[in-house]
């Protein structure tokens, strides 16, 4: 059986054509330059005056306090802690604690947001009562932090 000839003509070279890449990997160095540009000229080192009597006033942008409730055990009662400061299990003295805390944090911050975040180990009526005391102390934005777990 005769083997075929092959030409050095008809043999193709297979590659890989990095032109356009360059060209992407251009594009993007000019705009990361252009950009970081813009960036650090908005924000150039100045000396600014500091008037003696100055009546103008600090805007004050909404703060947000982080609520946490965690699981402590079958038997006990969840531990609730504003921020840092850990108020104890969730009882009368607790919560009247945590209530004072937001009506200070409310007074210097009138557009007070909550963050609430629960252990899913916590029974509901825990939590109700802290959502109560959040109600209580006017503050009208509250937040519920969840962890998604995608399947």
């Amino acid at each position: 059986m005769a083997q075929p000839t092959y030409s050095r003509r008809h043999r193709e070279r297979l590659g890989f054509n990095m032109t356009p890449m360059i060209d992407i990997v251009l594009l993007l160095i000019i705009f990361f330059m252009i950009v970081s540009r813009f960036a650090s000229a908005e924000h150039a080192t100045l000396d600014l005056p500091h008037p003696d009597h100055s009546k103008a006033e600090t805007a004050r942008l909404p703060e947000k306090v982080t609520i946490n409730v965690a699981y402590s055990g079958e038997d006990s009662p969840p531990a609730v802690t504003l921020g840092p400061i850990l108020l104890g299990p969730i009882n009368d003295a607790s919560l009247q604690d945590l209530s004072a805390r937001l009506a200070r944090e409310r007074a210097r911050s009138p557009g007070l947001q909550a963050l609430l975040r629960v252990d899913r180990r916590v029974k509901y009526g825990f939590v109700r009562r802290v959502m109560k005391t959040i109600a209580d102390n006017r503050i009208e934005l509250m937040n519920m932090a969840a962890r998604h777990d995608p399947k």
